[in-house]
């Protein structure tokens, strides 16, 4: 690749992000109900559980980081955010004698409690037919079933995970890495506002 050929790639890349960011703008009101629920939970002495497959699950981990450690304040009490799949005896156990699809759905019906929170992260927003994200489909059906308050950060139109959710944040694209970067964002919107609340 030649100097002109990766310009032309940079620059694509960091106008799609420009454009989605402009977009994001006006996501303003949605995106202060998912704080304004969270401040709520949090206040309430509840739990927050957090999960994503593949990069969405680094994503994940990285969101439950800055909020039990740090983001940048640096004297801000820890936040009550779990990383659900992060016991991998567990999830190799169950994987292995049982199915993969319902493990998450067993971490619902045993950790999480009937006014905790469960925050969903898919850029593909799962899909039934062509077995995209089952396992967060079949946690979602079963924490709504619970009446736990579900929130999504989600990419194309939400896919079928948007119906199960309170509270959706969705991405408008296709293109996964920017869906992930803008994910990225208001999760820093959230930490940022967080630093100064606690």
């Amino acid at each position: 690749m030649n100097i002109k050929e990766f310009e032309k790639k940079f620059k694509k890349h960091i106008k799609l992000n420009i454009d989605l960011s402009n977009k994001t703008l006006l996501s303003f009101n949605n995106v202060f109900k998912i704080i304004d629920l969270l401040n709520k939970k949090i206040k309430s002495n509840k739990k927050i559980f957090v999960y994503g497959n593949g990069g969405s699950y680094a994503d994940a981990s990285h969101f439950v980081s800055e909020l039990t450690a740090t983001y940048k304040n640096k004297n801000r009490k820890g936040l009550p955010f779990y990383l659900l799949s992060s016991n991998l005896s567990s999830l190799t156990a169950w994987s292995n004698d049982i199915d993969f699809n319902s493990y998450l759905q067993r971490e619902v019906q045993s950790l999480i409690k009937k006014d905790d929170v469960l925050i969903l992260i898919s850029t593909s927003g799962g899909n039934s037919k062509s077995n995209q994200s089952i396992n967060l489909i079949n946690a979602a059906k079963l924490a709504k079933k619970n009446k736990i308050k579900i929130i999504g950060f989600l990419g194309n139109n939400g896919g079928d995970l948007k119906k199960y959710c309170n509270l959706n944040y969705i991405v408008k694209s296709k293109n996964t890495p920017s869906i992930q970067e803008n994910h990225k964002l208001i999760f820093h919107i959230i930490c940022e506002i967080f630093d100064i609340i606690y």
